[in-house]
C-alpha cells in the first residue's frame, strides 16, 4: 500500500480544505443544503455564531420608573411580557446585588441556560413616547438548591435613547459585554428602567445571541 495515500499522511502533509485561502476569520466549513437531495450541497464558509447558537428573545413593555423593574410574576396574566415588579433599586452591582429564589422563580422573562457558552451579541429596538434614556441590564445568577439569596453577575448593562415616540424605533446592537460567559444551569433574565424622568410608555424587543465555541 502506497505511503502517500491521504490516509498515511502526516499533519504537515495535509492541505486545508477547499476555501480556506479565500474564507473569512470566525468562519466554519459546512455543507449547504441543496434543496435536491440528502447528500449533494455544496460546501459552504459560514460564520461561527451561526453554529451551536442559542437565542434567547426579549419581548417586554413598562411605564417607566426610576427603579429596575423585571418580569412580573408568573401568577398575572400579563406575565412574561410586562416589566412590572420593581427591583427596588435604581442600580445593580455586578457579584453584589442579590434576589431571592422565591422573587427569581416567579418572575417572568427568565430564561435557563442548557448549555456552557459565551454570549455573541444584544441586539433589537425599543420605542418610548418619552425622549428620556433607557437603561438594560441583563443579569444573570448561578442557581445552588441550598443557596438564596443568589448573588447577580451583569453580562450587559447600556444606555438606549428614548425616541419621542411609539412609532419611532431605535436600535441597540451590543457587541462589547461586562461578562460574556454563561455556563449552563445559569438563570438569565433582563430588568429595564428609565433615567431621568417617569412615566413613559416603553417597549422592548430583541435578542440575546449567544454561541457554543
Amino acid at each position: 500500500m502506497a505511503s502517500n495515500e491521504h490516509k498515511n499522511l502526516v499533519d504537515p502533509n495535509i492541505h486545508n480544505p477547499k476555501g480556506y485561502a479565500d474564507a473569512n476569520n470566525g468562519t466554519v466549513l459546512s455543507k449547504l443544503n441543496s434543496g435536491s437531495g440528502y447528500n449533494d450541497g455544496a460546501l459552504s464558509w459560514i460564520p461561527q455564531t451561526k453554529v451551536g447558537a442559542t437565542n434567547y428573545e426579549l419581548q417586554g413593555y413598562l411605564t417607566g420608573a426610576n427603579n429596575y423593574f423585571k418580569g412580573e410574576d408568573i401568577a398575572n396574566t400579563r406575565s412574561p411580557y410586562l416589566f412590572g415588579e420593581d427591583y427596588g433599586a435604581s442600580t445593580i452591582t455586578t457579584g453584589v446585588s442579590t434576589i431571592d429564589n422565591s422573587v427569581l422563580f416567579r418572575t417572568g422573562m427568565i430564561f435557563h441556560v442548557v448549555e456552557s457558552s459565551l454570549v455573541k451579541s444584544i441586539s433589537g429596538y425599543i420605542t418610548s413616547n418619552g425622549s428620556n434614556n433607557v437603561q438594560i441590564a441583563i443579569c444573570k445568577v448561578t442557581p445552588t438548591s441550598s443557596s438564596s439569596p443568589h448573588v447577580i453577575d451583569i453580562i450587559d448593562e447600556f444606555t438606549v435613547t428614548g425616541g419621542g415616540g411609539n412609532d419611532v424605533l431605535v436600535a441597540f446592537n451590543e457587541t462589547v459585554f461586562v461578562a460574556d460567559t454563561l455556563t449552563a444551569g445559569d438563570i438569565l433574565f433582563p430588568m429595564v428602567r428609565e433615567d431621568g424622568g417617569t412615566g413613559s410608555n416603553i417597549y422592548l424587543k430583541g435578542t440575546i445571541q449567544s454561541a457554543c465555541y
